[in-house]
């Protein structure tokens, strides 16, 4: 077995309460942890044997299995018009100067400037927060999606350990991680498949429920007056 396992992750991505179990089921592993603005990059040259990410999908070089979403808010000066909204949609943002770049403390600088409005995964806006920066949910705003990656050639043995501690699996079971990759990526499918319907049954039933108003309305308008007595 081998004794070192690298795992890199992005800001604001939490990863504590996995490496904890992992740690505990593979004592006599090196376990090294890497915070990295480019966990792709680490992965891709060799320097992390799996990475959590944000945004990302799986390729020909890498498998990805999506682990859940956040929404992405926008970060403004604290004294910002912006925040006088009690809600905000992506439309209000139109005329605003934006902040571009990586997350980091610099960017948040700048926004707290008044240099302009920024969108940010909200555990990174949390990580980055300022008492002089404001955090706002966006009603309709973009979410960002976090996953796990790890390479196609080259794998490292205890992949499929840390895959079974992320979903749950207790230490006596095991499950081939191309197996897992694929059993994730028809979840994704089945939960649009799931939203797509539940849209279509929202759509019918207003319809329906139209349908009833207009019926409602052609029997009230074909009532003739009861004559006064």
């Amino acid at each position: 077995m081998a004794s070192r396992f690298t795992l890199a992750f992005p800001l604001g991505v939490t990863i504590g309460k996995w490496t904890r179990v992992f740690a505990e089921r593979q004592p006599g592993v090196e376990l090294v942890v890497t915070p990295s603005d480019d966990p792709l990059g680490l992965l891709a040259r060799g320097e992390a044997d799996m990475v959590f990410v944000r945004d990302a999908d799986a390729d020909d070089d890498r498998h990805l299995i999506p682990l859940y979403t956040e929404d992405v808010v926008v970060v403004t000066n604290h004294e910002h018009l912006l925040t006088l909204e009690e809600k905000l949609h992506l439309a209000d943002l139109a005329g605003h100067a934006r902040v571009e770049g990586a997350p980091s403390e610099a960017l948040m600088r700048s926004v707290a400037t008044g240099d302009g409005v920024a969108l940010l995964p909200a555990s990174v806006a949390k990580a980055l927060r300022r008492k002089d920066v404001e955090a706002m949910r966006l009603e309709d705003g973009p979410v960002s999606r976090v996953g796990l990656a790890w390479p196609r050639d080259a794998q490292h043995p205890l992949v499929d350990e840390f895959i079974g501690i992320v979903r749950g699996r207790t230490a006596h079971s095991s499950r081939n991680p191309d197996v897992a990759a694929t059993e994730s990526e028809q979840a994704v499918r089945d939960a649009k498949a799931a939203k797509a319907a539940k849209v279509a049954a929202t759509q019918s039933a207003r319809a329906a429920k139209q349908a009833r108003r207009a019926a409602a309305a052609r029997r009230s308008s074909g009532k003739r007056p009861r004559p006064k007595r």
